[in-house]
């Protein structure tokens, strides 16, 4: 008898299970990209954009297969659900690689889309997140020639197993998230532009604050970036040495900075060492004496440091985190709204010390 209720109850019981939510993997859509941008309807203001991987039997440059959704929806959660009605397949976020901002969404108000993002559970917090320039869905409708497998060239460009450029700033969703909340530390994104239809070009960082874009740091000044807060070390140096150009490669790269006063003025010391090898000089410098080099150098690098920490300053962020810092070194309350009133009147000095180990010549 007792067997009887036994088997009875584990029928009834299976009866009230409901089916596996699982679909195989031949019945889902893998997103590799996704574009937010602002779409021209008010009621409907954001534009939705998928790059979804269509699976080939080639692995070969110019082999990869895509397909893009896009669709306008009054919130995203809206539009992504909306565009499951545009596909046969089941929607996955799991392999998504790539976050791309519109220029327009970066600029008026990116929290929502950051939200959005963060709450989503099968969205990787390892991704990378970036601004595209002038929209979103453009970027992602570009064919590169050499890409192999879905959206693997915007992924090789942000990760160390592709190209490894210092001109690019590589952000998470995570850290831009920390960013975007953390008192004392503001965020920042790369900007990706199209070349053409067959190629990106990501060479500029967007400074922001806790809602929009404050400043896009051009060429140059990203890679001094990337070199200051990162001590990025494969990067290159221009200086001029009695009126010749000269380019070294940095080889090693160490900064710090401390927050102080002196002669009576609030100030940030930043000290920067370096090491180089000359990539482009003169003919007969590697016999003269590199003394005179390194000061000239010393004197120019430390004047393009300060220069980029003012337009920094001036655009009222702070991605370095000197706020975090002062914040973590003076305790109390009021800590960080004192620092707010230091802050853009603050002078900065930096040091630097570059050591000049060869020319690049074997003699």
């Amino acid at each position: 008898m007792n067997a009887m209720i036994r088997i009875s109850l584990a029928i009834v019981t299976l009866c009230l299970l409901g089916a596996c939510g699982f679909k195989d993997i031949d019945k889902r859509f893998f997103v590799v990209a996704l574009g937010i941008d602002q779409s021209e309807n008010d009621k409907k203001p954001y534009r939705i954009t998928l790059q979804l991987a269509v699976p080939s039997p080639k692995i070969e440059p110019g082999a990869s297969k895509t397909q893009i959704e896009t669709i306008d929806a009054p919130s995203i959660a809206e539009g992504v659900r909306m565009l499951k009605a545009y596909v046969d397949k089941e929607i996955d976020f799991g392999h998504c690689k790539i976050f791309i901002l519109g220029e327009k969404v970066a600029n008026s108000d990116y929290q929502g889309a950051l939200e959005w993002m963060m709450r989503r559970r099968d969205i990787q917090s390892v991704a990378n997140i970036a601004i595209g320039k002038p929209d979103a869905e453009s970027l992602l409708k570009v064919n590169p020639l050499s890409e192999r497998y879905p959206g693997n060239t915007l992924f090789l460009s942000f990760g160390a197993d592709g190209t490894e450029s210092s001109y690019t700033y590589v952000e998470s969703l995570s850290d831009f998230s920390r960013r975007a909340s953390e008192e004392g530390l503001d965020p920042l994104m790369p900007v990706i532009a199209k070349d053409n239809q067959e190629s990106f070009i990501i060479n500029r960082t967007a400074l922001l604050d806790k809602k929009r874009v404050r400043l896009v740091l051009n060429p140059s000044e990203a890679q001094l970036y990337n070199q200051l807060a990162n001590d990025f070390t494969k990067s290159s140096m221009h200086g001029m040495f009695e009126g010749l150009d000269l380019v070294v490669a940095i080889t090693e790269i160490h900064s710090k900075f401390r927050i102080g006063q002196q002669n009576g003025e609030d100030t940030i010391t930043m000290d920067v060492k370096m090491k180089v090898v000359f990539e482009e000089a003169p003919k007969g410098l590697y016999s003269d004496q590199w003394g005179p080099v390194q000061e000239d150098l010393n004197k120019e690098y430390a004047k393009s440091c300060v220069k980029l920490l003012r337009k920094i300053q001036k655009a009222g962020v702070d991605p370095i985190g000197f706020g975090l810092r002062y914040r973590a070194t003076h305790p109390g309350s009021d800590a960080f709204k004192k620092w707010e009133s230091m802050y853009p009147t603050i002078k900065f000095v930096v040091r630097a010390n570059i050591i000049i180990e060869g020319t690049g010549l074997i003699k």
